[in-house]
């Protein structure tokens, strides 16, 4: 008569046992799903972009140190000559005409380089010829009969074989260009991009004045040397170079995703060893096109989320996806 109570009181646990167990397995910890990348190391950059005009390394300003008149030319505009070359004879003259052609003369010279080496001549003793100063090519050229005013620029000539570039730095990030510095050049003509250095950084800023009296931006001149120029480049083209201020070889570098942020407090969420989310402060550097370096708080190679379906907490179990 008692193996039936027994019986019963065996059947009793057993289902109490399987109820308790299934309890626990219901109330398991259900992991989150979240998307994750992992801390990158590479090389980074920062850089300055700033626009110019390509010009001829060496230029000529051609001048008389008296009114002067064009007797005759022996040459034509674009011609490349050579040093000690004739190039046209001027003679004496009392009487100056400003001429159409000679204002379009005077206009075109005003856009050669600002540090052009200034070939004058003295008609005081007679006619002159006069010879180029070195090998070049003339940009500009006077006409027969044309006057020639004492002190006027009224031809211009440039070496092609070295080119330069002449930028305009805005005032804001000027200290941070220095003499050295690599750079890369595109050019707006041709799109072609070339290797440059930054050779010179103007000690003066200045500031722009529009017509109506308005003060413009202030920049410093700097120039560049332009590095494997070929016949496609010629001066006068419109060009924008980025020069490298700053560049480090091994920088830890996350998504802008990652990076979250409350108040002034940067941070990141890290998916531990235990496969646990971890909040961790961090502190962010340069800003890049795509990512943004982190100098601490987080190593190369470890997991920081950068999606989730709800709100993150200390301690949530994940389930990633890199």
């Amino acid at each position: 008569m008692l193996k039936q109570p027994r019986t019963i009181l065996f059947f009793t646990a057993v289902v109490l046992l399987g109820m308790l167990l299934g309890s626990k397995a219901c109330a398991q910890e259900q992991p989150v799903p979240v998307s994750a990348v992992r801390a990158e190391e590479k090389p980074i950059y920062n850089s300055v972009t700033a626009g110019g005009t390509v010009e001829a390394e060496r230029s000529y300003a051609f001048c008389t140190e008296g009114n002067a008149a064009v007797a005759a030319v022996y040459v034509q505009e674009g011609e490349a000559v050579q040093a000690g070359q004739p190039l046209w004879l001027l003679e004496p003259s009392s009487e100056l005409r400003w001429t159409a052609s000679l204002l379009e003369n005077a206009a075109a010279v005003l856009s050669g380089s600002e540090d052009s080496e200034r070939t004058a001549v003295s008609v005081a003793q007679g006619p002159v010829t006069v010879c180029a100063p070195a090998d070049c090519t003339l940009l500009t050229v006077p006409s027969a009969g044309q006057s020639v005013p004492a002190g006027l620029t009224y031809a211009q000539a440039v070496d092609l074989a070295a080119l330069r570039l002449r930028v305009k730095i805005s005032e804001a990030f000027v200290a941070e260009v220095q003499a050295g510095q690599q750079a890369n050049i595109t050019v707006s003509a041709t799109g072609k991009q070339y290797a440059g250095q930054v050779r010179y950084v103007a000690p003066v800023a200045r500031q722009a004045v529009s017509l109506t009296g308005g003060q413009g931006a202030v920049t410093v001149s700097a120039v560049l040397q332009i590095d494997g120029a070929d016949g496609s480049l010629r001066p006068g083209y419109s060009a924008n170079a980025k020069i490298f201020v700053d560049e480090k070889a091994a920088a830890v570098v996350l998504p802008y995703e990652a990076i979250r942020q409350e108040g002034t407090e940067e941070f990141v969420y890290v998916i531990g060893a235990d496969s646990r989310i971890h909040r961790r402060p961090v502190t962010t550097g340069y800003a890049l096109s795509q990512a943004v370096e982190v100098t601490e708080g987080i190593l190369p190679g470890e997991l920081a989320v950068i999606d989730s379906p709800g709100e993150l907490a200390e301690g949530m179990l994940a389930e990633v996806t890199v």
